[in-house]
């Protein structure tokens, strides 16, 4: 079985907007050096740790996920359970792009109305 292990991550900035990031399963350790909120740690060989400082609240939020099931799963978002918004979006590269450029249409109408 082949897995496809490049993916996307895009984190909101305390300005609400995203930043997409795009790289390889294996420099997920280094998602540091792009996003400074961001700590990632494998955990037991399978698992991922992600730690984020939360732009909306300010506080750190984990979580956990199984390598296997992020690269089959088209995209994972991780939210603040403050807020209860989405603050970073993983997974597959054009599905996260999909889905960021969906937010900015979004809020492009919404200013309009406004």
């Amino acid at each position: 079985m082949i897995f496809d292990t490049n993916i996307a991550m895009a984190l909101k900035n305390s300005s609400g907007e995203y930043k997409i990031y795009e790289f390889t399963i294996f420099e997920i350790e280094n998602i540091k050096i792009i996003f400074p909120s961001v700590n990632v740690k494998i955990h037991k060989g399978n698992e991922i740790l992600i730690v984020v400082k939360c732009p909306l609240c300010g506080e750190k939020h984990s979580y956990y996920y199984n390598v296997k099931e992020l690269l089959k799963r088209n995209m994972v978002i991780g939210g603040c359970e403050q807020v209860a918004l989405p603050i970073f979006l993983i997974g597959k590269n054009q599905k996260v792009i999909d889905k960021v450029n969906e937010y900015r249409q979004t809020i492009e109408k919404i200013y309009a109305l406004i």
